[in-house]
C-alpha cells in the first residue's frame, strides 16, 4: 500500500471498534501484539468486558517518563450509503487515505505505534509510554476515567494524538480540552383540546421554544481567563420533543441542549445561571425542571495545560523541526481524555496533536492526511527525545 505508517493505519482501520459497538478487545490484541514484536512491554488492561486498553512501555533507563495516548474506539458507521467507500478499508485517493476513524484516531494511533519502536532504538534515557484507551467515544468510563482512578496512568505529561487541523491540517498545537454539560429541560403544562387552548395553561412546545431561544442567547460566566483566549460554547435545543396530534394542546415537551465548557466554568455556578434564566424566560402557568445526563455527559470539566510546561516546550520544537513551523496554541473545540488524565490523574497533558482534521471526523468519507501520518510519526519520535533528554533532572 506503501509506508510502514499507511499499511499500519489500513490494518487498524479495518478492525471493527465502533462504539456503541463490539468493544476493543479485538483492537487491543492486535496493537500489544504489533507492541511485542518490536520488542516492547505491552499490557493489555480489560476494564469491563471487552473493553479493553492497551499499555505500551519502552524503558530506556533513569529519566522522566513521557507518554503518547490516542484511543482505540470510533463512531458508528451510520448510514452506510452515505459513505462513498468502504469505511473499514482505508482506501487511497491521492495523498488522502479514507476509512472509519482514520482521522478520529486510527492514524495517530499507527503513527505512536512505530515512532515508539524508532525512539527505543536511539533513547539514552526515560520512558516512553502510549496509553491506547477504550470508549473515548461514549464517555471515557471503561478508558481514561477507569485507568487514571486505578493509578495506572503515572507519567510525567501526556500528548494525545487527536486530529490538530479543522480546515488546515496541523491547524494549532491545543492545550486546552473543553469540557460538556449536557442537560434537559422539561415543560409541563395541562394537555387538553386544542379548541380550548385560550382557558389551559401556556402549551408546553411553545414554552420550551421560549426556553430554546433564551438558552441560545445565553452566555455563561466563566470565573478565571483560561490560559488560552477561549469562550463556552452554546448549543440550544439540539433535540426537541413534545405534543400528541392535532386537536391536542400540548402538556409537555422536552428540550435537549449542550455547553462546550472553558477552564473556570463550575457546575453550581451554570446551574445557578441557567435556572435564572428559565425563571425569566418561561411563564408563570407551566411548571419546569432541568434534568442533567448522567455520567461525565452531565458534567465533564475542561482542562488546560500551562503554556509554559516543557512538555508544551518540546512539542512545539518537535513541530518546528517536523513540520517546519511553530503551532499557534488553541482550545480544542470538543472534549478529549486530557480532561481525566490532567483532572482525575493529575497528570499535564496536551489536548491534541495529531493528524487528520476534526471536520472530518464522526461523518461519511472520513480521511487523514497520508503525508500527514509519515509527518506524525517523525514529530512523536522527535518529541520523545527532546522532552526525555532535556528533563532528565525532573520535568516541570
Amino acid at each position: 500500500m506503501g509506508s510502514p505508517v499507511l499499511e499500519l493505519a489500513a490494518e487498524l482501520v479495518a478492525i471493527d471498534s465502533q462504539n456503541p459497538g463490539v468493544g476493543e478487545a479485538r483492537i487491543a490484541a492486535f496493537v500489544a501484539d504489533h507492541a511485542r514484536e518490536g520488542g516492547l512491554t505491552a499490557e493489555v488492561v480489560e476494564t469491563a468486558p471487552g473493553r479493553c486498553n492497551v499499555l505500551v512501555t519502552a524503558d530506556a533507563g533513569t529519566g522522566p517518563h513521557l507518554a503518547l495516548s490516542g484511543h482505540l474506539d470510533t463512531k458508528p458507521i451510520g448510514d452506510l450509503s452515505a459513505w462513498r467507500t468502504p469505511p473499514l478499508d482505508l482506501v487511497v485517493d491521492g495523498d488522502l487515505a479514507y476509512g472509519l476513524g482514520s482521522s478520529d484516531m486510527k492514524g495517530a494511533v499507527a503513527a505512536m505505534l512505530l515512532a515508539i519502536r524508532s525512539w527505543a532504538r536511539t533513547a539514552r534515557g526515560g520512558r516512553l509510554s502510549l496509553i491506547l484507551t477504550a470508549d473515548e467515544e461514549a464517555g471515557s468510563d471503561h478508558g481514561s476515567i477507569a485507568l487514571s482512578r486505578q493509578g495506572l496512568v503515572d507519567a510525567d505529561a501526556i500528548v494525545i494524538g487527536e486530529p490538530s487541523g479543522v480546515s488546515d491540517p496541523w491547524e494549532a498545537l491545543y492545550l486546552i480540552s473543553r469540557g460538556i454539560c449536557c442537560f434537559e429541560v422539561v415543560v409541563r403544562g395541562k394537555q387538553g383540546h386544542s379548541g380550548l387552548s385560550e382557558r389551559l395553561p401556556t402549551s408546553a412546545t411553545v414554552a420550551a421554544a421560549r426556553a430554546a431561544i433564551a438558552i441560545a442567547d445565553f452566555t455563561p460566566d466563566v470565573a478565571r481567563a483560561p490560559s488560552i483566549p477561549c469562550t463556552p460554547t452554546v448549543n440550544a435545543a439540539v433535540r426537541m420533543s413534545g405534543g400528541v396530534f392535532y386537536g391536542v394542546h400540548p402538556g409537555e415537551a422536552v428540550i435537549a441542549s449542550d455547553i462546550r465548557l472553558v477552564p473556570g466554568m463550575d457546575r453550581e455556578t451554570l446551574d445557578r445561571e441557567l435556572r435564572h434564566l428559565l425563571d425569566s424566560a418561561l411563564p408563570a402557568d407551566v411548571d419546569w425542571e432541568i434534568r442533567y445526563a448522567d455520567g461525565s455527559l452531565g458534567w465533564m470539566d475542561a482542562a488546560e495545560i500551562d503554556p509554559g510546561h516543557s512538555v508544551v516546550t518540546a512539542a512545539q520544537q518537535a513541530c518546528v523541526d517536523v513540520l517546519g513551523r511553530a503551532l499557534p496554541f488553541g482550545a480544542y473545540p470538543g472534549g478529549t481524555d486530557a480532561t481525566h488524565f490532567s483532572n482525575l490523574g493529575g497528570t499535564p497533558s496536551i489536548a491534541a496533536l495529531g493528524p487528520g482534521w476534526l471536520s472530518v471526523a464522526h461523518g461519511p468519507d472520513e480521511h487523514v492526511g497520508v503525508s500527514q501520518l509519515s509527518q506524525a510519526e517523525q514529530l512523536y519520535e522527535r518529541l520523545a527525545h527532546l522532552y526525555l533528554s532535556e528533563n532528565r533532572r525532573g520535568p516541570t
